[in-house]
């Protein structure tokens, strides 16, 4: 190859991507043009499924494009996740999930995508803490007769989770690695039928996400001893929380947060961040948010894009000091 072709080859190329960039804001302009599809890899019921409706619903009537909500559980959302890893990234396939993400990385040996590469962080648009709960006929009435129970009794008080992974697997296995404790997980597909396991004395306990809480606790079939967050719920504010029911160090909110597939333009990415924004700020969502026990503690891209990978190991730090395993 000449110098002269090799100039000219390389001055097409930054022409090409000079011209790219200048698409770019035009793409955005025009985006969306169908319908978005919205994958969460984990079942219904939770605070998670609860809000992204709310949001899509939302995102709907300003752009007047249908919005999917696409459950794929299984796996501790590894399924949902991997699908949304291998979606075209086109501005219409987009991920809403929580802390499994973080927590699977330091339980699977091999996870089918990057955490750190595979996705473009969106935005975060709230986080719930989790309600430490047993039967209503349970004789246990505090986190202190709990832990004392465990402790006479090793490896027989049992507790339920959504599955391998999931936040009530990890602040189970973080409250008996605090205390010392021999407890025995019993993992469910997903969160629903793990807390009615608990309500029906199927398990001593489980840590339960507030919107699946509610319909158990409004049927008097559980009972709540403590929160899981650093400060008490705006939803139960009489509720002191784990660390201060006689466990220091214990903290558990699930957050919920939207990623885009790798290589998403940048300015779709930026267009979706900020109608989240207005979204999570507006009252009707604050209201909403209240009524399922979550914290709509919003960050936008640029924000959210500098704390992930502090949110990631802030996460994977708990999950290896409980040891807790993929089993």
């Amino acid at each position: 190859m000449t110098q002269h072709r090799f100039h000219r080859r390389h001055a097409l190329k930054a022409l090409g991507a000079f011209a790219a960039m200048q698409a770019l804001p035009s793409l955005a302009a025009e985006w969306p043009e169908r319908a978005i599809t919205f994958v969460q890899p984990y079942g219904p019921g939770t605070a998670t499924d609860a809000s992204s409706r709310y949001i899509a619903q939302r995102l709907t009537e300003r752009w007047k494009v249908p919005t999917v909500m696409d459950h794929k559980a299984g796996a501790n959302g590894i399924v949902g996740t991997e699908t949304v890893s291998r979606a075209a990234p086109d501005g219409y396939t987009f991920l809403i999930t929580s802390t499994g993400y973080f927590t699977n990385e330091a339980m699977v040996a091999k996870l089918p995508y990057d955490p750190l590469h595979s996705f473009e962080p969106v935005a975060k648009v709230g986080g719930v803490q989790l309600l430490l709960c047993v039967p209503s006929t349970s004789r246990l009435r505090s986190v202190r007769e709990l832990v004392d129970f465990a402790k006479a009794n090793p490896g027989k008080m049992t507790y339920a989770s959504g599955g391998n992974g999931s936040s009530q697997h990890i602040s189970g296995a973080q409250l008996a690695a605090l205390t010392g404790t021999n407890i025995v997980h019993v993992p469910y597909k997903t969160q629903v039928p793990a807390a009615v396991a608990t309500s029906t004395g199927e398990v001593d306990f489980s840590f339960i996400a507030i919107a699946t809480a509610k319909p158990l606790l409004a049927a008097d079939k559980i009972r709540i001893l403590a929160v899981s967050g650093t400060r008490r719920s705006s939803s139960f504010p009489d509720m002191p929380t784990v660390a201060e029911s006689g466990v220091p160090g214990f903290a558990w909110v699930a957050n919920t947060f939207f990623l885009a597939p790798a290589k998403t333009p940048p300015a779709i990415v930026r267009k979706l961040s900020d109608a989240l924004g207005e979204i999570a700020r507006s009252d009707g969502y604050r209201e909403f948010t209240k009524g399922i026990g979550m914290d709509p503690d919003f960050m936008g891209q640029a924000e959210w894009s500098r704390s992930i990978a502090a949110e990631r190991e802030r996460y994977l730090q708990v999950v290896r000091a409980t040891g807790a395993k993929a089993e």
